[in-house]
């Protein structure tokens, strides 16, 4: 799953997988290019939805660009489900090898996290933009779909896990940060609870806090032992080819993800305690805890900066041999990660300077998003990208 050049970012579908279809098995090969892969566009998409909606000094075009952003990746999200769909029914065994494939040139079965996230960023979104305009009937159903997403999530990263350590042999010079994939979807659970949390009422929003705060610990410690694994593999052997450098951008996103939500958590923490908290009321503890949850905030912060400097050095000096590929989507998702850590910083340390700072990290972010996509686009057009 990590073993070729072809598949270290995502590239998509093999040149086996793009062989000449003939008439009986045209329908199977209209499909066949789609998979998990794709969902890195809605990632991306989704999160700069996210970004365009927190993000310091709005006005009312801001507001207006992220709703249409939105219902963008919305679009784009139910077009790829209904094609991946297509392909599972027009061969069925493909279900199997889309979330578990035995030949390690493949790595699909990583990028099933990329559809988890994707659900998560539109769950974020429809709090964001659909709560207030809809009511307190979209905040119940937004709370009964986080404890389904949270079962789910839960669920597909024990057993892909499981499935990866039992039946694979992987080299470890063959590593790549989609490794960080199936668990994800688990990194951007406190991130959710934090923004689902501002529109429930106290009796939903305590379980909906501890459980953010749950899922993010997993989340990070099992990026812990990959980050661990992933140094090693940058000391003893070459960094990724020029082409998929961009990859490297995904490493950023655990730390930034849990920034977010550390924060983001520790200021709601007068609403997400339990009343009464360890016999006393949670007022005194809120405070306490807020204050932790920004230092700490803070002292990852760099780690995550540290991750992108360190990409973004490896992207530029391999910068004349880059061409289109889905890896690219890892300029965007990770680093709106980044953006979305610095902006929670700059809301609790009030700072003009951090809130500066943040609208510049938006503004690239969106024009890289709307790089990245016409460069994608144009590379399906000519038939370079599957």
């Amino acid at each position: 799953m990590g073993g070729s050049t072809e598949s270290l970012g995502g590239n998509g579908p093999t040149p086996q997988d793009r062989e000449k279809p003939t008439r009986s098995n045209y329908g199977f090969h209209s499909f066949r290019g789609f998979t998990w892969h794709q969902f890195t566009g809605t990632m991306s998409t989704g999160s700069l939805a996210v970004v365009l909606y927190q993000t310091p000094y709005q006005f009312s075009g801001l507001v207006t660009a992220g709703k249409v952003i939105f219902i963008i990746d919305l679009v784009f999200f139910a077009l790829l489900c209904i094609c991946i769909c297509l392909r599972f029914f027009i061969n069925p065994e493909q279900i199997v090898k889309s979330v578990y494939d035995s030949d390690q040139n493949h790595d699909e079965p990583f990028y099933l996290g990329a559809f988890g996230v994707s659900l998560a960023l539109l769950l974020q979104c429809i709090s964001l933009y659909g709560v207030p305009a809809c009511g307190p009937w979209l905040v119940k159903a937004c709370e009964v779909l986080f404890w389904i997403y949270f079962a789910c999530i839960l669920v597909v990263a024990v057993l892909q896990y499981q499935t990866l350590f039992v039946t694979q042999d992987f080299n470890l010079d063959s590593m790549t940060p989609s490794w960080l994939m199936p668990i994800y979807p688990l990194l951007v659970t406190g991130p959710l609870a934090g923004v689902l949390m501002q529109h429930q009422p106290h009796e939903s929003a305590s379980p909906i806090w501890i459980c953010g705060i749950a899922a993010q610990g997993l989340g990070w410690m099992v990026t812990v032992l990959m980050y661990a694994m992933w140094a090693i593999r940058l000391l003893t052997t070459e960094i990724p080819p020029p082409v998929m450098r961009p990859s490297m951008f995904v490493a950023v996103g655990p730390t930034a993800y849990t920034v977010t939500a550390i924060v983001a958590l520790g200021s709601s923490a007068s609403t997400g305690l339990p009343d009464p908290f360890l016999g006393e009321p949670p007022k005194a503890a809120a405070a306490t805890i807020n204050v932790i949850a920004v230092v700490a905030g803070t002292f990852l912060w760099l780690f995550a900066f540290w991750f992108f400097a360190l990409s973004a050095v490896a992207v530029a000096l391999g910068s004349r041999k880059l061409t289109p590929n889905y890896s690219w989507w890892s300029f965007i998702f990770p680093n709106a990660g980044l953006t979305l850590a610095t902006i929670q910083l700059g809301k609790a340390y009030d700072s003009p300077a951090i809130n500066h700072l943040c609208s510049v990290m938006t503004g690239a972010l969106f024009l890289g998003w709307l790089f990245v996509s016409a460069s994608l686009l144009n590379a399906v057009r000519k038939g370079k990208l599957g």
